[in-house]
């Protein structure tokens, strides 16, 4: 039987609330979530009691996409796709530059506007095979957008229900000031935490033990840093009788995008998939947000009043829609996972492929001409987009006699992605010395990065790195 939405079409939204436990250890003891320099996040509440936050809306967030999510394979495709019951639901791909799957919007701190996604190839308008276009250039004409006018957010709506429906439940900011300003920004529609109250603290300590040495020598590189020795240190975790995790789906904003009833509706019903994935969920949910923070929803009596020595028991869960006249909470019963909750995701579904983008490093190789050859003795016919000679001053700091003295130095750049036919076609060009020695350089230092950056390594230095690294190079992660 299809899930009567109906009491929902006057609710400004839909609040949940569920008590949790700890899914095992008599003590109930959990190790909250900590930020840097500050650790766990402590505080007074409205209410004059001390509360603690175990997971942060944006941990939360985080969780209520990837429980929709199912992993790739790890030899052809790393990135994965829906599960089952979401599989359908448009997002967009982001291949590398050997066409492999390389991410997706879900999966992505920023999602659409991700730089995986956003700073990509051209690919074919959906809408007409004769064109070529970008993926911002693509939105802006799927959103309607101009420059200097108001942004139209029904368009908006109903183009991200075409590309990535996700956005509007998780909100989306195209940050770029030549996207419309930067002005298109939409807020989530379904947000979640969990906080526990009047928290007591479990204080404890670990050893790691080091069976080989025990000593370590700081200037033989054998210390703590590199975990050489034997290591003591305080952990700190907590108990709350009362933790809580909370939900909010604003309905009222989803409407206000003027979608068709039956795309509203299957919004809804996503989220609130979702938030029953998170709750139940063995990996992503409340039974995994740390080593040692497993929660379960707490069971209660269906009837308060009854005395039986088994009484009825049912999920502590309670949902309210608040009326969006009266501000009135009318208890809604929320929709399990089962066969209609599923079916009500259809509106959402479409049957081609995830839209396909390709990300490109943006990769420089470079050579230093020398003082007398000139610009034109390097012949780059048909590439000039590709490369270029960039005169380039001395870097401040660095540490050279008469720095003050050094002259400006020049440089042959190729830039991009470069086929093996680009190549050739330099070489052929360039076939004799000078150029010929030029051209060849500029190209190992432009494979040695494009390998590195193509697959997430540390760039190795090239012949004529002048040591210093580039931001762009190094490793990182969120």
């Amino acid at each position: 039987m299809p899930i009567d939405f109906t009491p929902l079409d006057t609710a400004s939204r839909l609040l949940i609330e569920a008590e949790l436990k700890v899914a095992t250890g008599g003590g109930g003891r959990f190790q909250p979530t900590g930020f840097p320099d500050l650790g766990p996040a402590l505080f007074r509440g409205a209410d004059g009691a001390n509360w603690l936050l175990v997971e942060s809306p944006q941990s939360m967030a985080n969780r209520l996409e990837r429980v929709c999510w199912v992993d790739g394979d790890g030899e052809t495709d790393r990135v994965g796709t829906y599960n089952d019951a979401c599989k359908g639901i448009p997002y967009v791909l982001a291949t590398d530059t050997d066409n492999k799957p390389l991410t997706a919007s879900t999966l992505e701190a920023h999602r659409l506007a991700s730089p995986y996604i956003w700073d990509t190839q051209p690919f074919q308008d959906p809408e007409d095979a004769s064109k070529q276009l970008t993926l911002p250039d693509y939105l802006k004409k799927l959103f309607s957008l101009a420059d200097n006018r108001l942004v139209p957010w029904k368009k908006v709506a109903a183009g991200l229900i075409k590309v990535d429906p996700a956005c509007l439940l998780h909100g989306v900011w195209f940050n770029e000031a030549s996207f419309a300003g930067g002005k298109v920004r939409l807020t989530r529609c379904l947000s979640g935490y969990i906080e526990a109250r009047d928290p007591s603290s479990a204080n404890f300590g670990f050893q790691k033990r080091d069976g080989v040495s025990d000593r370590t020598d700081k200037e033989a590189g054998q210390s703590a840093a590199e975990g050489y020795g034997s290591v003591i240190g305080p952990k700190q975790h907590f108990t709350s009788a009362e933790v809580k995790a909370y939900f909010q789906i604003d309905l009222e904003r989803l409407r206000s995008y003027g979608l068709p009833k039956e795309h509203v509706q299957a919004l809804v019903a996503w989220a609130i998939y979702k938030i029953r994935r998170v709750l139940v969920a063995s990996r992503d949910g409340v039974a995994d947000l740390r080593t040692e923070c497993k929660f379960e929803v707490k069971r209660r009596k269906k009837n308060p009043d009854d005395t039986n020595k088994n009484p009825e028991m049912e999920e502590a869960l309670d949902c309210w829609a608040i009326d969006q006249e009266t501000g009135e909470r009318k208890p809604f019963k929320l929709p399990t996972i089962d066969s209609s909750l599923k079916t009500a995701l259809g509106p959402l579904k479409v049957q081609s492929q995830p839209l396909s983008v390709r990300w490109i490093p943006n990769v420089e190789g470079k050579t230093e001409l020398p003082e007398d050859v000139k610009d034109e003795v390097i012949k780059r016919e048909g590439l000039q987009a590709k490369t270029k000679i960039d005169t380039q001053q001395p870097k401040k700091g660095k540490k050279a006699k008469n720095q003050e003295n050094a002259k400006p130095k020049r440089f042959f750049i190729i830039m991009g992605e470069w086929s093996m036919a680009d190549k050739q076609s330099l070489r052929v060009q360039n076939p004799d010395d000078p150029a010929r020695s030029i051209v060849e350089k500029a190209i190992k230092d432009h494979e040695t990065k494009w390998e590195a950056k193509a697959q997430s390594r540390k760039a190795e230095k090239a012949d004529g790195d002048d040591g210093e690294v580039d931001n762009d190079d190094t490793e990182g992660g969120n």
